[in-house]
This record gives C-alpha cells, sequence and structure tokens, in this order.
C-alpha cells in the first residue's frame, strides 16, 4: 500500500481562495492523504469552509486555532500530522493534480529525502492558468544533489533557481526530517529560518524542473511590496544559519550564508535608508555584514576581486557606488 502522506494548509483570512487550494489538494492523482486544514483564527468564513470539507472528506483533518502567524499554523500541522511524508500548500496556492504522486515517484527512484519542483506565478482567482502554466509531469527530468550541494542551492551565486530551494511549499519531505525542527513563530522569511535545518539532515534531494505549484500573485499584491522593518528578519534568519554552521566548523557553508548575508545588506540598504532615514542603527547593521564579509578569511573562494571592490566602494562611498550600479 502506499504510504501516508500528510498536506498541512495554514488558513488565515483567505475565504476567496481557501475552496481552490482545498480542491487541487482533494484531485491529487495520490490518494493515501491526510488532509490537515489549520484555522489560525481567521476572521472570516474559512473555519465553516473547513468543517464543511472535512464531513465530506474523511481524509481531512481541521484544527481551529488562536491566531497565532503563518509559522505557528504550519507548526500545529507538524505537530499531529502522522504521514511518512509531508508537505505545504499555502491556502491562497493551488497544485498540480500530480503533484504529490511526481514528488513521491522522484525521492523512491533516487533514494532522496525531499524532492522539489519549480512553481509557475498565477494571477487568476480560479484554476484557469493550471492547465497553460503548470506543465505535465515528468519525473524523469530531475536533478539529485547531495547534502553539502543542496545546501548550497539555497544561495543565488550557487543555483539560478535558488529560490525552488529556499522555499518551504513546494517540496515533499520525509516526515521524520521535521521531527526537531519547526518553523520560527513571528518572522517573516520562515522559511530562511528553517529550510536549511532540514537540508543539514539529508543524504540528497531531488530537483524535478517541473512546474507542478501554482504561487498566487494578486493583481494588486505590488502595493504590498514596499518595504518595512520586518524585511530585515531576513538577516535574522542568515545570522541563525551562520552561528549553526560555525558551531558545526564547517567553513564552507559559513561563507556561502556571509556572502549571501552581504549581498542582501547592499540590497536592502538603499531600500532602508529611503523608507526609513532614521534608522541609522540598522544602516549601520546592513554596513557591519559586508565589513563582516571581506574580513572573513573563509571567503577566498566564495566571493571574486570584482565582488571585494565592490562593497569595498559601498562602505566608503555607498552615494558613489549607488549612483554607479543604479541600486
Amino acid at each position: 500500500m502506499d504510504p501516508l502522506i500528510s498536506v498541512i494548509l495554514p488558513i488565515y483570512n483567505v475565504e476567496n481562495y481557501i475552496e481552490r487550494a482545498i480542491e487541487s489538494v482533494l484531485r491529487q492523482t495520490y490518494q493515501n492523504l491526510e488532509i490537515i486544514l489549520v484555522d489560525d483564527g481567521s476572521p472570516d468564513r474559512c473555519g465553516e469552509i473547513c468543517d464543511a470539507y472535512a464531513r465530506r472528506d474523511a481524509r481531512i483533518k481541521v484544527i481551529h486555532k488562536p491566531n497565532g502567524g503563518l509559522s505557528d499554523a504550519r507548526n500545529a500541522g507538524l505537530d499531529v500530522m502522522k504521514g511518512a511524508y509531508v508537505a505545504f500548500v499555502d491556502s491562497d496556492d493551488y497544485i498540480a493534480p500530480f503533484f504529490i504522486e511526481a514528488l513521491y515517484q522522484a525521492l523512491v527512484e533516487t533514494g532522496s529525502d525531499v524532492s522539489l519542483c519549480r512553481y509557475a506565478v498565477v494571477t487568476q482567482p480560479d484554476m484557469s492558468e493550471c492547465e497553460t502554466k503548470l506543465a505535465n509531469a515528468d519525473s524523469r527530468d530531475y536533478v539529485v544533489y547531495d547534502r553539502k550541494q543542496t545546501l548550497l542551492n539555497l544561495y543565488d551565486a550557487h543555483h539560478e533557481d535558488a529560490t525552488y530551494f529556499i522555499v518551504a511549499w513546494n517540496k515533499l519531505y520525509a516526515a521524520n526530517l521535521w521531527k526537531t525542527v519547526r518553523f520560527p513563530k513571528g518572522k517573516v522569511h520562515e522559511d530562511e529560518g528553517c529550510t536549511y535545518l532540514i537540508f543539514d539532515q539529508i543524504r540528497r534531494s531531488v530537483y524535478v524542473k517541473q512546474p507542478m505549484y501554482g504561487y498566487f500573485s494578486a493583481p494588486d499584491s505590488i502595493t504590498r511590496a514596499a518595504f518595512n522593518m520586518k524585511r530585515l528578519d531576513w538577516f535574522d534568519a542568515l545570522d541563525g544559519r551562520i552561528a549553526y554552521f560555525q558551531h558545526k566548523g564547517d567553513a564552507e557553508h559559513v561563507a556561502a550564508a556571509m556572502r549571501a548575508r552581504a549581498d542582501g545588506a547592499v540590497h536592502y540598504y538603499y531600500q532602508l535608508v529611503d523608507a526609513f532615514p532614521k534608522e541609522t542603527a540598522q544602516a549601520k547593521r546592513l554596513q557591519e555584514y559586508v565589513k563582516a564579509a571581506l574580513s572573513c578569511r573563509h571567503m577566498e573562494k566564495e566571493i571574486s576581486k570584482k565582488t571585494r571592490i565592490g562593497y569595498r566602494l559601498f562602505l566608503l562611498a555607498p552615494a558613489l557606488y549607488r549612483r554607479l550600479t543604479g541600486c
């Protein structure tokens, strides 16, 4: 018999989209599922909709809890799941009918602990884009990575598709990887704060190159993209990752994370000073990250001479650096 696979959906204030997400899970070609709907204190009709689905399909379990945020909702699902494998689907997104089956087959064929796929950005409130943007699955079109390279794939400097490795929701995981790992509560960039802890446990991962996950971007989402201080949670996640690998004595992964943190610091510095010119302490923090990358003795392979010159110019004359680079 096929092993039980848990699918966790954290739900909050998405009554216009939640049925689409649930239906996409119910339509999976892989049927032995435990579907955990976590109503995170949603103020709309989401809880009611979840309960109605649970009455229709015995595979669905509903958790109603006070609002604690995305990480807390995912963790609530992890705490009760019973599957041998687990996947996450955000409640305003949806998955192709073969998402679970293709990722499971890729795991079995390659002896991997995590499988992942590409995602397609969709903008319509129904699933009309599914057939055109989510390709037919071909689990033979994949790449297998060992633990070391999987961790390095979290960074743009090491993999052109790094985002696919970072996010939590385009993957199928062996459930035992989550035994001691949970998402950080109250943080944006929660995936950055725990994906590396999962990858550090694996033997290998498999990257299926087809888009099988529909990532919903509302037409007005650009208005929500203005810089805010919560964006700096990303650096908290990188700080934790660097400390973790320093403790393990893993210099290569420390260097990769420090490079990413420095690049991110340069990128966010100008957004910060434009939006919050009085946040001088945070601006200095970002500059210190660049200094740390320059002074780290393990960075020889990680940053080129050109990058070092760029970092130094940024520190000495940030206005000039901006004019030259267009940041």
